[in-house]
């Protein structure tokens, strides 16, 4: 028995050992074809990269897959002579802050249908996501349906990907791969590698009448709508950018259903910029800054450098009876009367030791107190006199007092006709402490706000709040500063500034001034709300750089003045009253009255006391 049960274990074993020989040898005689069908398909991928890298250069690889195998090639990282990231599916990072952004992405992937994983690649990709784009599919071409084919495409346009071609595992055996159009519908794209067509094409070129979704702020001058007919026509500086952009790359402008209403309103930024982050609009026909902002991939290349300031009413010109108070200051006539004084005294002096009759006396006291003789005064009016100027020292003093009075009638008179021929205008306001003492006012919108309050702090508002007038609506705000309301001042920036000004070359004379002593921010950078991974930031930041560089911006500019009195923001009408200098008045010598009134009393309470003195003494 025990014969028989050795028998048996013998034969069981040579059995196994048969199944175990033939699996060995049916692997033996695969492995050689995965081996070969891997290193095609290696060599296929590097072809495929190298041709990438001639149509335009990158310097890094970034890679993203869930298992080695995804690949096809488990060893394909170690054939990338360029440096490289590779991540797998539970590793995150912010790729474009880890070094160079000029890369190939590259993606393995087993289902096409794998949307969660797709999520998590365009997340690694923020940022740069118009980067170019190489996915690999671990299937067969044939086992592909164009419907899977087409779901993974617009998965790739829903987050935001513009440049994406699709291989398959035999790729190297059929070099067919698979791209997309997005413009301006999806449009899946079968290609083949031996063409001489470029793989990734600039899509950009041409969009095809793509919509371009915009909402307009209309501040002006920036932009403004109005309507003609049944048709929305976008005006102002940067509405003539936004324009010539989409003429330039084939786009049709478009307002958003929902936004049907604002055609009628300013829309402020921080609505815009909702819009932008949620995807309801692709670019905000609007400028803000940026600075003020923590995500500056909101926004595109700088536009514009602008100053927040003060436009003030220019100061009015002063009243004519302030011409006596301006040139008869209380230093100059103290001045004139010390010097006759002076003379006067010399005068009477000589005259007393001339005659003989110098006594140091209380009359002698006296009339040096009083030294006034009315012949020698007539010379301050340059009149004529019968004083016998016998002596050299009396033709001096004459000469002296008859000099100070022509001098003086000059003065007097010259300052007369420069004073009716251009009136001089009250002190200009250099500081908020002035604005304060003057009475006045600025306005300001009430969503400015918060600007002044970023750019100049809370202590600045809490302090000068009082200086201000708060208006609600931003329109209500745009229509007081066309008005040009003198009793008011006005926040404005230098973009606003000089469309004023040009208006105000119309006036007779200006109403207005722009005041840079009073100002909220020295300089800021101003730009165009998009998107934070939209597709055309890159080509919006491009083209306004050419813009700049060509004077296409200051050309828009200078014509949105005349767009402004064409559609009937405003006209060539003078706001400007006319100053008509009139006869002097009896007011006008108000301070003349004054000043006669305190020498008539002054010499009344003299004659008293020198009663007192007489009667007393």
């Amino acid at each position: 028995m025990c014969y028989q049960l050795i028998r048996v274990l013998c034969f069981v074993s040579s059995w196994r050992l048969g199944v175990i020989n033939a699996n060995f040898q049916y692997n033996l005689e695969h492995f050689p074809v995965l081996q070969n069908e891997t290193a095609n398909f290696s060599r296929g991928i590097s072809d495929l990269i190298e041709r990438i890298q001639t149509e335009r250069a990158f310097v890094s690889y970034f890679l993203l897959r869930k298992h080695p195998a995804d690949c096809v090639d488990e060893q394909l990282p170690t054939n990338f002579g360029l440096p490289f990231m590779q991540l797998n599916e539970s590793e995150r990072s912010y790729v474009r802050g880890t070094g160079s952004s000029f890369l190939l992405a590259i993606l393995c992937l087993r289902q096409l249908n794998d949307k969660d994983f797709m999520l998590k690649f365009s997340a690694d990709l923020q940022h740069i996501r118009t980067r170019r784009i190489l996915v690999i599919h671990n299937k067969n071409l044939a086992q592909s349906t164009h419907s899977e084919i087409e779901t993974f495409f617009r998965n790739c346009m829903q987050v935001k990907f513009l440049h994406v071609i699709l291989v398959h595992r035999d790729f190297a055996e059929t070099n067919i791969f698979h791209s997309f159009n997005q413009f301006p519908d999806l449009q899946v794209e079968t290609r083949d590698l031996r063409a001489t067509t470029p793989i990734y094409p600039n899509r950009l070129a041409d969009v095809a009448k793509k919509k371009l979704r915009v909402l307009v702020d209309q501040i002006e001058p920036i932009t403004m709508l109005y309507e003609i007919g049944d048709k929305l026509i976008l005006e102002g500086y940067i509405g003539y950018f936004v324009k010539t952009f989409a003429l330039r790359y084939n786009f049709v402008l478009w307002l958003p259903d929902e936004y049907e209403s604002s055609i009628k309103r300013v829309i402020s930024i921080e609505e815009i910029r909702q819009a932008a982050r949620n995807d309801s609009i692709d670019l905000g026909a609007s400028l803000s800054t940026p600075q003020k902002q923590e995500n500056l991939h909101e926004y595109i290349y700088p536009v514009e450098f602008f100053q927040w300031l003060t436009m003030l009413p220019v100061e009015p010109h002063m009243e004519t009876y302030y011409f006596f108070i301006s040139i008869f200051t209380p230093t100059t006539l103290v001045g004139i009367f010390v010097i006759t004084w002076c003379l006067c005294v010399v005068y009477v002096v000589q005259l007393k030791l001339k005659c003989q009759t110098l006594r140091w006396n209380r009359q002698f006291l006296l009339l040096v107190l009083m030294p006034w003789h009315l012949d020698l005064l007539r010379g301050l009016l340059n009149q004529s006199t019968d004083m016998r100027l016998n002596s050299a020292t009396r033709r001096i003093i004459f000469i002296l007092v008859f000099a100070l009075g022509g001098a003086l009638n000059n003065f007097f008179s010259t300052k007369m006709v420069n004073w009716l021929t251009l009136p001089p205008q009250k002190k200009p306001i250099k500081s908020f402490e002035d604005v304060t003492e003057r009475n006045l006012q600025i306005q300001i919108a009430e969503p400015d706000i918060a600007e002044i309050k970023f750019y100049r702090g809370e202590q600045f508002w809490k302090k000068h709040a009082h200086s201000f007038k708060v208006v609600c609506r931003y329109d209500e705000f745009l229509g007081n500063i066309r008005n040009m309301d003198t009793r008011y001042g006005y926040l404005i920036d230098t973009l606003t500034w000089p469309i004023i000004a040009q208006r105000q070359m119309y006036f007779k004379h200006p109403l207005f001034r722009l005041s840079e002593s009073l100002y909220y921010t020295k300089g800021s950078l101003l730009s165009l709300p998009i998107s934070e991974n939209s597709m055309y930031k890159d080509l919006l930041s491009e083209f306004v750089m050419r813009s700049r560089e060509s004077g296409l911006l200051g050309y828009w500019y200078s014509r949105t003045f005349y767009t402004m009195v064409s559609i009937g923001r405003f006209n060539f009408t003078d706001l400007s009253t006319n100053q008509i200098h009139e006869m002097l008045t009896l007011k006008e010598f108000e301070w003349v009255w004054i000043a006669y009134a305190v020498g008539v009393g002054f010499s009344g309470l003299v004659f008293i006391l020198e009663c007192i003195w007489y009667y007393k003494v």
